[in-house]
């Protein structure tokens, strides 16, 4: 363990600290401090103390705290770092959702934004300038600006000259002492100056040291050409002379040993008007490289390389984009992508690209050419992203995947390509594949690796012993090129770098952390083995999580990640209850591991299986595919109760939605005459009484649905529409201006465009089975929707008519029947419908929430596209994912849908009265928390339109 030395004041620091932190920000249990040991490295320290800071006077005064009680701290972002820089035995400190906030400057042209903002989030915000933040990294989607500027992480766009370092503007810095530094604030400047000066004139006699030696310059100068994250950024020794300036620099990249970040600004960069991608596949690595060579002297923004297994690891991928060719041991692929302002220098761009790739024509086994289809380019990126996760999914359970990251000279990428393989073969990685940066001469080599024996840690040792003398030695390369030394490659630092700049290095670290609280064992690390301590074990605990690498992907989405758990910490626990069960089967438990399992089997009821919206849209994020929903429901499955209630209530539905009817409305009534705060306080108790069982009552609870049949005229062209249970027993939103039941608003708009609804006569008790299945309760769910599928096969004349229903989940759970045309009702009407009206686009301010069954079947297009036609001022907020209401969750739960609408009622634009989706149980929470109606947006289509006859 890393920090055991400094124990000696955890008591008094806790006391010291607990004013500052509530008590749900001070995560204690043991299921949740495991929770957060894991990262996307191979791994894990528990911590002591997890704490959720909310502000930057919190976070001061606990660095102060930690500097007077000798306490390491460790600053955890999204925790998708891959060489164990997020995780500590320590204190690990979390962010709040407080620290999202982006904030535009000079038009675009700069952006300064808090540790806490997603990298996609910020890229999302400078959209509409057409500007983007340099780095790019894989995981953009899930990191956050923090980690991203703390790792200096950069991707396959961004080269060296875009990324944190070369595009930082300014930041604002907390120091080990709690002292604070407003790089862009001159005042802040200069009394850091004055209260440092110790630290300011070391600082520059480093300065003045290194210059002073023009060897080390050179070295500097020519490794940092490449990509290079291992150690300190000590080029900015050599590249500043403003001491300020120097820190600035020094902190990208120091992976929390020096301080925090609690914002920085950048200088952004501009998206290209006109892009164009290609994938080109050669005979030959030497030749792939010696194209790389001369692509480098061009405008290209991204080349890809891939060598033959990697291909052949994706070559379903591959088969749909091109003509899967014949490869063999040497073949490899370049993905080309490159882009110009306008249309004259993109064509001239083009045409030298291609005549460089023209040189090699013969040894060219296939391609997809350059093109501009998005579709296309999309394809061809999906087959360069899948390759990392295809060795995950096929690795064999029990085994963890590790990605590598080195960077070498262009001169020599062939053969270190070559050097590699060779490698490969001699320790057994047999699986291994390579992919990379190439214009960077960045290589990314995963492997899949066992850690349970002592064998399979002394291979993995004497293979990265020989991958450091190649790179670092034999290359003069970089043994991390963009994923941060950690401690993955701490003890390789002054094997790269020199004892000289080492112990530049060295100096660096004492500067700034004197005491070494901060995320000690990280970068500067004395012990050589420090690669081969604390690592992952991976037992095996289910079929349908086993593959899962633990790389943090799906967390951006989840609905609970901020009430509860994420989709990998569930996985993470369960596999710890599981590696504690084994252990059982092998030996006695010693006293602490029962109490271990004794904690997780009580507390995962509600952190794993309660609180989990089991939506699914995590399954879309995770590179291997898993749906931790399912994995979820699963469990539920086993745990099902109440199997009669929910039996009685499956074979007579139809009297159970009308008991459902008459009690909200019976509600409602009493809601009138006893008020808002007598409700809520009759039903919080009913609610305590009832063990959760009765749900907590809010104003937007709907009144029940009237029982009302609705019937279009009759023409040609049909449609059978199957209205979703919510929709029949939940009436529209109390405060809609529109208090029809959304039967009618389709019949309205259905003989406007002369389209015929045809309605089963048992519509009440047809259901598509989805309640049940969520609830674990598989053979019930299974039985409703064969039923229902009976019926609508029949109607629809066994496909003729396409099937419309008007809830995205509904449509979703029906969409695997290959009988008929399923469709979900924005889809209908994006498709059949918009066309046969007469539209006219209002200006109404209008919120849009994509549901998770929508982004999961078409991501959202087409409920967007219905009401982009509507309305030319619909906004999507930003950060809102999955609601979290999830059925009835939102009623029984009702702190998950809370959590996951965290940051909805501030993003109501100013005179905004509506909001629309195309889920009713959802739209009932995004009412409660947003505190203006939603509905269908088919209310508004209704609204806007008119017949084209008229």
């Amino acid at each position: 363990m890393t920090t055991h030395s400094h124990n000696v004041g955890f008591d008094q620091f806790m006391q010291a600290i607990t004013p500052f932190f509530s008590a749900e920000n001070r995560l204690t249990s043991y299921l949740q401090r495991y929770a957060y040991g894991t990262d996307a490295s191979f791994y894990r320290l528990v911590p002591k103390l997890v704490l959720r800071v909310e502000h930057l006077d919190q976070l001061i005064e606990l660095l102060k705290q930690a500097h007077n009680y000798q306490i390491p701290i460790t600053f955890r972002a999204a925790g998708t770092s891959l060489s164990g820089q997020a995780i500590t035995d320590s204190v690990l400190v979390l962010l709040s959702s407080a620290w999202r906030h982006i904030d535009i400057l000079d038009d675009g042209f700069k952006v300064k934004l808090q540790p806490g903002v997603i990298g996609a989030q910020a890229n999302q915000a400078l959209l509409p300038f057409g500007r983007k933040i340099g780095p790019d990294p894989a995981s953009i989607g899930s990191c956050k600006i923090g980690g991203i500027a703390a790792n200096n992480s950069s991707g396959m766009c961004c080269g060296v000259s875009q990324n944190s370092y070369h595009t930082l503007a300014d930041m604002t810095l907390v120091f080990a002492d709690g002292s604070v530094l407003d790089t862009q604030d001159s005042a802040s400047r200069q009394q850091f100056i004055q209260q440092h000066p110790d630290l300011i004139q070391s600082l520059m006699q480093m300065v003045v040291e290194l210059k002073a030696n023009p060897q080390l310059v050179d070295k500097i100068q020519r490794k940092y050409r490449l990509k290079n994250t291992t150690g300190y950024g000590v080029n900015a020794l050599i590249e500043f002379d403003d001491p300020i300036d120097v820190i600035s620099h020094l902190m990208i990249g120091s992976e929390g040993t020096l301080g925090f970040i609690a914002d920085i600004t950048y200088h952004t960069i501009a998206l290209p008007a006109f892009k164009a991608t290609g994938l080109y596949v050669f005979d030959d690595m030497h030749i792939a490289c010696q194209l790389v060579h001369l692509l480098a002297n061009e405008a290209v923004d991204a080349v890809e390389i891939m060598d033959a297994r990697a291909l052949t690891s994706v070559q379903s991928k591959l088969a749909r984009i091109m003509d899967m060719p014949s490869l063999t041991p040497d073949s490899a692929g370049l993905l080309i992508e490159f882009g110009a302002d306008n249309s004259a220098e993109f064509t001239q761009r083009r045409q030298q690209i291609e005549q460089a790739i023209d040189a090699f024509q013969a040894n060219l086994l296939g391609c997809q050419a350059f093109t501009q289809q998005a579709e296309l380019i999309d394809a061809m990126w999906q087959v360069r992203k899948g390759m990392f996760p295809a060795v995950g999914a096929e690795r064999e359970a029990g085994t963890t995947v590790i990605i590598e990251d080195v960077a070498m000279p262009l001169e020599v990428l062939a053969d270190g390509v070559g050097r590699l393989h060779r490698l490969f073969t001699r320790y057994h990685y047999d699986e291994a594949i390579i992919f990379g940066h190439a214009l960077a001469g960045n290589l990314h080599f995963v492997f899949t690796q066992s850690f349970d024996t002592p064998a399979e840690v002394e291979r993995y040792e004497q293979f990265m012993a020989a991958v450091a003398q190649l790179v670092a030695v034999e290359y003069q390369g970089s043994l991390k090129a963009e994923h941060g030394t950690g401690r993955n490659m701490a003890p390789f630092v002054e094997l790269e770098w020199g004892s000289e700049i080492y112990q530049l290095m060295q100096r660096i670290k004492q500067l700034f952390d004197p005491a070494g609280i901060l995320n000690p064992g990280v970068i500067i690390n004395a012990d050589p083995l420090a690669h081969l301590r604390e690592l992952k074990t991976m037992p095996a605990a289910d079929d349908i999580i086993d593959q899962c690498i633990e790389c943090g992907f799906c967390e951006s989405v989840c609905p609970s990640k901020d009430l509860t758990l994420t989709p990998r910490q569930r996985i993470t626990l369960w596999r710890r209850l599981s590696e504690l069960k084994q252990l059982q089967r092998l030996r006695p438990l010693t006293a602490e591991e029962k109490l271990q399992s004794s904690q997780l089997e009580q507390d995962y009821q509600y952190y794993g299986i309660d609180s989990c919206a089991a939506t699914g849209l995590c399954g879309q994020q995770c590179p291997v595919e898993i749906d931790t929903g399912v994995f979820i429901k699963s469990l539920r499955a086993q745990n099902a109760k109440a199997q009669g209630i929910a039996g009685l209530a499956a074979r007579h539905f139809s009297t159970a939605s009308a008991i459902a009817r008459f009690g909200l409305s019976t509600v409602r009534q009493v809601n009138k005459l006893v008020g808002d705060r007598t409700t809520h306080g009759a039903f919080s108790v009913l609610n305590t009484l009832s063990g959760k069982h009765i749900p907590k009552w809010y104003r937007h609870w709907p009144t029940g649905a009237s029982n009302r049949t609705v019937s279009t005229g009759q023409h040609q062209t049909k449609m059978v529409y199957v209205s979703s249970c919510a929709n029949r027993v939940f009436a529209t939103d109390p405060d809609a201006k529109d208090q029809r039941s959304i039967q009618q608003v389709l019949k309205s708009v259905l003989d406007k465009a002369g389209i015929e609804m045809i309605v089963s006569p048992s519509e009440a008790e047809l259901c598509c089975g989805m309640p049940w299945a969520s609830k674990g309760q598989n053979q019930l769910a299974a039985t409703k929707q064969q039923q229902l599928n009976q019926q609508i096969e029949a109607l629809s004349e066994n496909g003729r008519w396409p099937v419309v229903l008007d809830a995205s989940p509904c449509a979703l759970t029906l969409k695997d029947n290959p009988n008929i045309n399923v469709l979900e009702l924005t889809e209908y009407l994006a498709i059949h419908v918009l066309e046969r009206l007469q539209v006219t686009q209002s200006s109404e301010s209008v919120l849009l929430h994509k549901t998770c069954s929508s982004l999961k079947m078409d991501g959202g297009r087409y409920l967007e596209q219905v009401a982009r036609a509507c309305s030319d001022n619909v906004k999507i907020p930003n950060n809102i994912h999955c609601c979290g209401f999830a059925g009835d969750k939102g009623f029984f739960v009702p702190e998950l849908n809370a959590s996951a609408l965290a940051d909805l009622k501030q993003q109501v634009p100013a005179g905004c009265e509506r909001g629309v989706s195309n889920s009713r149980t959802c739209e009932i929470g995004l009412s409660h928390h947003a505190q203006i109606p939603y509905q269908s947006v088919l209310y508004l289509l209704d609204e806007v339109s008119g017949s084209i006859e008229d």
